[in-house]
């Protein structure tokens, strides 16, 4: 590629991105992808063996717009596809360690939730990531599994990177698939080192402890 070439490539990312507020919508991901597919691997660089990076230098100069193309395209690309690559447990615990209840919304199967309808679920669960992200200032989640010999199951953390607020529940799976999930209230049960319980953050905070 020549000067011309990035800066064509450059503003051709920008009209992209200035289309999108976020990251294109589920049932609109095969398509968003298809049609920037080209634009992609003009852009991309990929040794065998290596991870993707963006060809977004040219002689001193940052074409800014290619390298945010570049992320979006490529994070867009492998979420679509988690399922080939991951158990479904383990995309949703995914999208836990990410915050992102829309796409959550879109991996869950069940009709209820914790009790709840579906939408109402959801939009408890992105009540609860606002206050783990918006209110407490976390941007990311780090997942921690512990076995509880008290309630003899296994058991998921996913704590805020930045106060170390967090979620405790365990998920109930079902060949291979999380039908639902159950939000851990007792005191007796084993906690990682680091978890402080008077941070903990509610997904249905109306419900009383079991």
């Amino acid at each position: 590629m020549e000067r011309v070439d990035y800066q064509i490539a450059d503003n051709l990312c920008n009209k992209i991105l200035e289309k999108l507020i976020d990251f294109p919508e589920f049932d609109e991901m095969h398509a968003w992808l298809d049609i920037h597919k080209s634009l992609y691997n003009q852009i991309n660089i990929q040794p065998e063996g290596l991870p993707a990076i963006a060809n977004c230098n040219y002689e001193g100069v940052r074409y800014d717009h290619i390298a945010k193309f570049h992320s979006l395209y490529h994070k867009t690309e492998y979420e679509y596809n988690l399922l080939n690559q991951m158990s479904h447990e383990e995309v949703i615990i995914y999208f836990f360690e990410q915050m992102d209840a829309r796409m959550i919304h879109q991996y869950l199967l069940e009709k209820e939730y914790m009790g709840m309808g579906f939408s109402d679920f959801i939009y408890k669960l992105s009540l609860a990531f606002n206050e783990l992200h918006g209110y407490r200032g976390n941007n990311w989640l780090r997942s921690e599994t512990v076995y509880c010999k008290h309630c003899n199951e296994k058991q998921y953390f996913f704590i805020g990177e930045y106060d170390e607020s967090y979620l405790h529940l365990k998920f109930k799976v079902v060949n291979g698939v999380v039908k639902d999930f159950i939000e851990c209230r007792e005191l007796k049960c084993d906690l990682p080192n680091e978890v402080d319980q008077e941070k903990q953050v509610f997904i249905d905070a109306k419900k009383p402890p079991f």
